[in-house]
């Protein structure tokens, strides 16, 4: 066997491994396990957005059957929980009860512990509390003239950041100046897992199962909050169905939990109903943009300006994921002059969270606005104004958003205008725009949107992984980061077993354990293939070297003559081999080594990348909009994205048909949404609508691939594509329906109603 003959698993399209525990039901999630003396725990909410506490009555609920704690406000009044309290940033302390004053709809005010559920919830109804209502503040314009939702507070603008001279994009000339606002409602995550959680005071200190994104930080963040050391803190995360984000930070309830297993002696399960999530979790997007921008008639943009609101909710989770927006404000473009002001706003409502994207598709939805303004300004064709201001090859590595002034970052590879060629031309767009003629000229409102997008991956700069070989020649892999349904298992099997020369089905993958995984940030912003496939790979090779070596050392031949695959250890150009089996054995017994060899055949490695990486796609939706009812029916959905190096394309096609169906949700029905009194008034999917498969065309996916130099796999994210691109192509394609009305999303049925109305 020569060198070019050794067969590789990158870009192969292994089978899902996870799938039969999955499918069979013997998976295991939080909510399944039940450790001996488990109680559990509800909690009691606020009826309010917003409300003074008078009085909390338990002792109805104490005398309850089963009952075995109740905790109160006072209770946990001096449990520290994250972020610590920042005065520059009007961020006030957090707590896992409510202080005084109900925040939201569905705050935590009392917890009950009991033997059962059922006993739990019974005493949680006749806890009796007293509420003093007041003004709920909800809308964001609203906030900023409103009295702070938090006592001792001047205002509810929680930051104002700026970057960029606004004296210079005044003094920026252009033919075409516009202005307008993209409203960027607020989303739920909606997992098809809610949270869990148990907690548990052993001896030898805390576990916690749960069900996180990133147990290496919980770990330390309880270490931290309840003052014991790292080493005494397990976190446990089995299989996850679906984080999309809403699980990368801890919440009040788990706080409760381990505050209640310590007070009790005995392990606490909280599981979250979906109710609760609709309420509490960390909704997304929650955005408000007012965009200026300065065009030539020929389609350049010269200037670009954004004022951004964000709406916080009443208190605050993650500060560090919301200047992405700003950063990542133009896009795919070249923009000669850009700035922007950026507002963090306190209302009462359920904090601001992590959303697939994080920051992306907000910036994208805007930008991708502001360019379709402009093309309907010069009267220039959508796809052309967008090959004129591109960023172009030969510019990369490429400092974005105005570069250090408008506090951009450096996009590492891009060839955009090639993947705006591949989407004209799988999706025969010249043939649609005649299309779309045709219908008009029947009386049909047919629309065609495009939509460009760059998003930034691979947080946090290394990744860890630790590859370990059994005497019966399997091999375990051991990652810090953790999979939601992404394929992990596979995907991380299949780079190790390429290196190694054995089959997939011998690579088993272990993570979500802080007691075996090496540290690590676990599982955001696409980070998993950069980082921990990364590092998985390299811990391989580690392996591999030193198996060549023993190999060749039993054969009498050169290290480097020696080639890993099928099972075996060859010496290239012979029939002399050695079985992967035999080396193992012999690595673990110690005997008969290299000289200077220590027995095992074990590798761990702490990965440094050279960067963040920025994958980066066109989409085009079609669509048709009744002009009775104002319904409108996404016809055809076209992606091509480019992610660097693939390492399984069935893997990253469901990754890309998950975020298109969630992008494309947001665009045509999702939306929170609250009533005048701050109430909930879309807390199930009965009128919390979310997209179905009978609701989704079959997508059509298409790809280029521009490796990245910043990981050894040249390997970009491609978790959160589909959610960035296809909300603005939707958006876009209604608005070319509807000759350029500037409606907002989600595109109702009333809204565009609406609009053909007012014409």
């Amino acid at each position: 066997m020569t060198a070019s003959e050794i067969p590789s698993f990158i870009g192969a399209p292994v089978q899902r491994r996870e799938d039969p525990a999955l499918i069979t039901g013997t998976a295991t999630y939080v909510d399944d396990i039940a450790p001996a003396g488990l109680l559990h725990l509800v909690v009691v909410r606020s009826p309010f957005a917003h409300a003074r506490i008078t009085a909390i009555d338990t002792s109805e609920a104490e005398r309850m059957p089963g009952v075995r704690l109740i905790l109160r406000p006072e209770d946990v009044a001096d449990v520290r929980m994250p972020p610590e309290p920042n005065p520059a940033r009007n961020v006030p302390r957090r707590y896992p009860l409510v202080q005084g004053k109900a925040l939201m709809p569905g705050d935590p005010v009392v917890a009950v512990v009991a033997e059962t559920p059922a006993q739990a919830r019974d005493a949680a109804e006749l806890v009796f509390v007293d509420y003093e209502p007041l003004d709920p503040v909800g809308d964001v314009l609203e906030a900023l003239e409103a009295p702070p939702i938090h006592d001792g507070q001047e205002s509810n603008v929680a930051y104002d950041r700026s970057k960029g001279d606004r004296a210079a994009f005044d003094a920026v000339e252009g033919d075409i100046r516009l202005k307008g606002v993209v409203e960027h409602p607020r989303v739920v995550p909606a997992p098809m897992e809610t949270r869990s959680v148990i907690a548990e005071w052993r001896e030898g200190g805390l576990v916690v199962h749960m069900t996180t994104q990133a147990p290496h930080l919980m770990q330390q963040q309880f270490a931290a909050d309840f003052g014991i050391p790292e080493a005494s803190v397990r976190v446990i995360t089995p299989f996850v169905g679906g984080g999309f984000g809403a699980k990368f930070d801890a919440a009040e309830e788990e706080y409760l939990a381990i505050v209640a297993a310590r007070r009790t002696g005995r392990p606490v399960k909280w599981t979250e109903t979906r109710r609760e999530h609709m309420l509490t979790i960390g909704h997304g997007r929650a955005q408000r943009h007012e965009w200026e921008v300065v065009a030539d008639r020929d389609g350049r943009i010269k200037a670009l300006w954004l004022d951004i609101l964000i709406d916080l909710g009443c208190r605050h989770r993650y500060l560090s994921f919301m200047e992405i927006t700003p950063r990542m404000g133009t896009g795919n473009y070249d923009i000669p002059v850009y700035g922007w002001r950026m507002r963090g706003v306190w209302t009462n409502r359920s904090p601001r969270g992590i959303y697939r994207g994080a920051g992306r598709p907000e910036a994208t939805l805007t930008i991708e606005s502001v360019v379709d303004a402009v093309a309907r300004a010069t009267g220039i064709d959508p796809a052309e104004v967008r090959r004129r201001n591109f960023v172009p090859p030969d510019r990369f590595p490429y400092h974005s958003s105005g570069g250090k002034a408008g506090g951009g970052f450096v996009y590492d590879t891009g060839e955009y205008e090639k993947t705006l060629d591949r989407l004209l031309e799988v999706a025969d767009y010249q043939g649609l725009l005649a299309e779309k003629e045709r219908a008009r000229a029947e009386g049909r409102l047919m629309g065609v949107g495009l939509a460009a997008y760059v998003e930034v991956c691979g947080f946090e700069d290394w990744g860890s992984a630790r590859v370990q070989a059994h005497p019966d020649g399997s091999v375990t892999v051991f990652v810090e980061t953790l999979d939601q349904g992404q394929g992990h298992r596979t995907t991380f099997a299949q780079l190790v077993a390429g290196v190694l020369g054995i089959p997939v089905e011998r690579v088993r993958v272990e993570q979500g354990d802080t007691a075996s995984a090496p540290y690590g940030w676990g599982t955001s912003g696409s980070r998993s293939v950069a980082q921990g496939g990364s590092a998985s790979h390299a811990a391989a090779e580690k392996v591999a070297e030193k198996a060549k070596r023993i190999a060749a050392h039993m054969m009498e031949a050169a290290p480097e003559d020696i080639v890993l695959a099928g099972g075996k250890a060859t010496v290239v150009g012979t029939d002399s081999s050695v079985t992967w089996k035999e080396i193992v054995e012999r690595a673990i017994a110690g005997t008969d080594l290299p000289e200077g060899m220590e027995p095992g055949l074990t590798a761990e490695v702490h990965l440094k990348s050279g960067g963040l990486n920025f994958p980066y796609g066109m989409h085009l939706a079609v669509v048709e909009v009744d002009r009775e009812t104002g319904a409108v029916r996404l016809d055809r959905m076209w992606a091509v994205d480019d992610a660097g190096v693939i390492i399984n394309p069935m893997l990253a096609d469901g990754q890309r048909h998950g975020g298109l169906a969630q992008g494309i949700g947001q665009a045509m029905w999702e939306q929170v949404v609250y009533d005048a009194d701050g109430n909930l008034a879309s807390s199930s999917f009965m009128d919390y609508l979310i997209p179905t498969a009978t609701s989704l065309p079959a997508f059509r996916l298409d790809g280029t691939v521009t490796p990245t130099p910043t990981n050894p796999l040249g390997a970009k994210g491609i978790g959160e594509a589909g959610a960035i691109g296809s909300t603005p192509a939707v958006l876009n394609a209604v608005r070319d329906a509807l000759d350029g009305a500037y409606i907002q999303i989600p595109v109702t049925p009333e809204k565009i109603w609406r609009a053909l109305r007012s014409r």
